[in-house]
């Protein structure tokens, strides 16, 4: 921390872009010179059914899977609509992706979050290990552990920011249900970070509704978001 105060002060620096965090926002904007920032991130990805989904599925599982997931910028849940939902679940699991049965989804639930905050024990690390810490049995090369869910209200757990290997999965009806579960899941992270959304190039109306209802400063299509 010493040493990121005095490299945003110095002398040399005339712009600063910060992520990381409240704290480290508010100390970027308090060095009297230009400051763009962004605190925590819940970035959600939404395929919708003009998508390339085996190109999405792709593009998501190696941007969640890169660093173990320890970019802020990584996709934290992922909506499928229904008529696409099986394609896209099998694509997944072609890619070494785990998906929770229903106790084992309890029991990551209460790993990943612990007294409503994100379980440092977790951060950075294989999705081997997170599971392995929370009592379930996955196979030792697994990419990511995907839990289905349902709620995007912060109580669920697996709404939340994780910095791991650990991704939401939710199914949506249409494109409206879709766009709310993405927009709430950015409210409960918190405004500003990063949304991605996977559509035939040619959807311009739904491009530009999904990024009107995004509050955030990336909007990201058919792009890895950790790379975006």
């Amino acid at each position: 921390m010493d040493a990121t105060n005095a490299l945003m002060n110095h002398p040399g620096v005339s712009t600063i872009l910060a992520t990381g965090g409240n704290a480290m926002v508010k100390a970027a904007y308090s060095c009297g010179k230009p400051a763009l920032g962004v605190g925590a991130g819940n970035a959600p990805a939404y395929i919708e059914t003009t998508a390339d989904i085996k190109q999405a599925v792709n593009d998501i599982a190696m941007s969640k899977a890169f660093d173990n997931g320890m970019i802020c910028a990584s996709e934290q849940s992922v909506t499928v609509l229904e008529s696409v939902y099986d394609e896209a679940r099998n694509e997944f699991a072609a890619r070494g992706c785990y998906f929770l049965k229903d106790d084992e989804i309890e029991k990551v639930r209460k790993t990943i979050i612990i007294n409503g905050a994100l379980n440092a024990k977790i951060v950075g690390q294989k999705a081997h290990t997170i599971a392995k810490l929370a009592g379930v049995d996955v196979p030792e090369d697994t990419k990511i552990l995907i839990g289905e869910v349902e709620s995007v209200n912060i109580e669920e757990e697996f709404a939340h920011e994780k910095l791991s290997p650990v991704l939401a999965m939710y199914k949506a009806k249409d494109f409206d249900e879709a766009l709310a579960k993405a927009a709430q899941l950015v409210a409960d992270g918190g405004y500003g970070h990063t949304a991605s959304l996977y559509v035939n190039v040619n959807e311009h109306e739904k491009i530009m509704k999904h990024a009107e209802a995004m509050k955030t400063c990336r909007i990201l299509i058919n792009t890895p978001s950790s790379h975006g």
